[in-house]
């Protein structure tokens, strides 16, 4: 590896045994909006949170979690951009450190990996676009080239579900977020 990319902390995934007490917690507290809400491909429902326009969400959280399992379900980090990301997901690859996943979300591209004692770390770029959370479309950073993946994502984004510019989402939810710091 020549130079490591710079990647920024960005948020975390967690389990709850009851989101919507969360959701109220962060909401009241830190003043946090539902940005997205779903059922995964898990099968688990997943509330994102956020209270910055910058980033879909600063926080998952995913409901199923059981007695014996931590709360935590992800670190994440943000990249530059697909080229960078697309680097860093080869290096793994080369390096030998466990690629657990790699999902196109239509507003992200991400590749999720997992530290020396198993705890998972997603490493992402956004996208251009915005579409409603969660999906999970095929990707592959180490053997396909990045106008492929742009491409085809594009187009997938450009037919779902609340597909918008990620500028115009952005706009949307910092008028949200502004409204929620202005409750009592």
């Amino acid at each position: 590896m020549a130079l490591l990319p710079k990647g920024h902390f960005r948020h975390i995934g967690i389990f709850a045994f009851e989101p919507s007490t969360l959701i109220q917690f962060y909401s009241r507290w830190f003043g946090l909006v539902v940005s997205d809400h779903g059922i995964g491909s898990t099968g688990h429902e997943v509330a994102f949170m956020t209270a910055d326009p910058e980033e879909h969400h600063q926080l998952a959280i995913a409901n199923g979690r059981k007695p014996e399992w931590p709360g935590m379900n992800q670190i994440s980090f943000v990249y530059e951009d697909l080229e960078t990301l697309k680097g860093l997901a080869e290096d793994f690859h080369k390096e030998g450190v466990k690629i657990l996943q790699q999902k196109d979300h239509g507003n992200t591209w991400s590749i999720y990996v997992e530290d020396p004692e198993g705890n998972r770390i997603e490493c992402y770029t956004p996208t251009p676009w915005y579409v409603s959370q969660p999906i999970w479309w095929p990707l592959d950073l180490v053997n396909e080239d990045v106008q492929t993946i742009r491409a085809r994502t594009e187009q997938s984004a450009k037919v779902s579900k609340g597909f918008k510019m990620r500028s115009e989402w952005q706009a949307e939810i910092q008028a949200r977020i502004d409204a929620q710091r202005q409750l009592p």
